[in-house]
């Protein structure tokens, strides 16, 4: 028999149950503090006594209009692209999301530039005082977290945003490395609130991430325009920083096409390798051990005097008590998380000056 289609209402509603098992990309910024509309104890009410899931107005014209600014996204940048699916991380659980779409690799490895790789797209809708307050300010730091988020799950090293104000018919695309310390320092954020308080199930405090200065709501916009006193200097340096920032990249991208390249070829295993004026050591490292305190401590393990002494005025023999207690034991071993050996290159460029 063949497997049946799922229904809107099916898909839908697989989709509300997949996201009280963790922390997903809308959740991002409301944890942070940094979300106009949620803060964290609304991600906390909506995972530990979940309600009725309603769409506002807005959310529902973003969700039709989805298809509709994905497809425009393609026509405008040339990029194709595919659904996104549920994903999870492997090693922090309660990490998941459901990217928009997924951006296809631009060409054949190795990829000259990042953004011939593979992306994560992001598709949003917005009024016209949101789309002019993005042109001026840039995007919402919700939403950058928001892609953080997606492109750490993906493993992705870059994303990008389709926003389309639908009246005015007016399209934007803004595009965002991913940025490794950003993302581990949220996760760590979201990790302590998902232990502290979800599986504990304690309310949160405030929390909001340290952004460092920023530009003042309504602060003018100085543009150099054609009677700006050192246009010639502002234009000349702004393709320098576009050109070095491009070199930059290709140089990071060329570096480890060759350096995967160089270990593939040390057959080896690890050791010294030498030649063409450079010796190169290959080490192997074994991935590293942490206990998962926090872990242990939500899943709030028994205080064996205190159950013994309960136990035993319950009227228990000594006997079925110590098989009580060789049954609950605790594996420590399952707390112990090791993460991936990992290989490192070390060069030592030996030609003579």
């Amino acid at each position: 028999m063949a497997n049946r289609k799922k229904s809107k209402d099916e898909i839908r509603a697989q989709f509300l149950a997949r996201r009280l098992t963790g922390i997903g990309g809308s959740d991002v910024g409301a944890i942070m503090g940094v979300d106009q509309y949620r803060d964290g104890i609304d991600v906390y009410v909506s995972k530990v006594n979940p309600g009725e899931d309603i769409d506002s107005p807005q959310m529902e014209r973003g969700r039709r209009l989805e298809p509709i600014v994905a497809d425009i996204y393609v026509e405008v940048k040339g990029r194709p692209v595919r659904p996104g699916k549920f994903r999870r991380d492997r090693i922090h659980k309660f990490l998941i999301g459901s990217p928009d779409r997924i951006i296809k690799a631009n060409g054949a490895k190795p990829h000259a530039h990042p953004e011939d790789g593979p992306g994560v797209l992001e598709v949003k809708t917005a009024n016209r005082f949101v789309m002019k307050k993005m042109d001026e300010q840039g995007l919402p730091k919700s939403y950058i977290l928001q892609l953080q988020h997606y492109m750490g799950l993906c493993g992705v090293t870059w994303g990008a945003f389709a926003v389309l104000c639908p009246d005015p018919w007016e399209f934007r695309t803004f595009t965002i490395e991913f940025d490794r310390d950003l993302y581990d320092k949220v996760t760590d954020v979201l990790r302590r609130f998902w232990i502290d308080n979800v599986l504990a199930k304690v309310p949160p405090k405030p929390q909001e991430i340290d952004w460092g200065d920023e530009v003042e709501k309504g602060t003018e916009i100085v543009v150099f325009g054609e009677e700006s006193k050192g246009l010639v200097q502002w234009q000349k340096n702004v393709d320098l920083f576009r050109e070095a920032t491009a070199m930059l990249k290709l140089g990071n991208a060329a570096k480890d096409h060759a350096k995967e390249a160089l270990k593939e070829l040390m057959d080896q295993g690890p050791g010294i390798y030498e030649g063409h004026g450079a010796r190169f050591h290959l080490i192997s490292t074994k991935g590293r051990k942490t206990f998962m305190e926090k872990e242990l401590r939500a899943m709030q393990p028994l205080d064996p005097i205190a159950m013994a002494s309960i136990l035993t005025k319950a009227g228990m023999s000594l006997e079925d008590i110590e098989v009580f207690f060789e049954a609950s034991r605790l594996d420590l071993d399952d707390y112990v998380r090791t993460g991936k050996p990992f290989d490192t290159l070390r060069m030592y460029d030996s030609r003579e000056d």
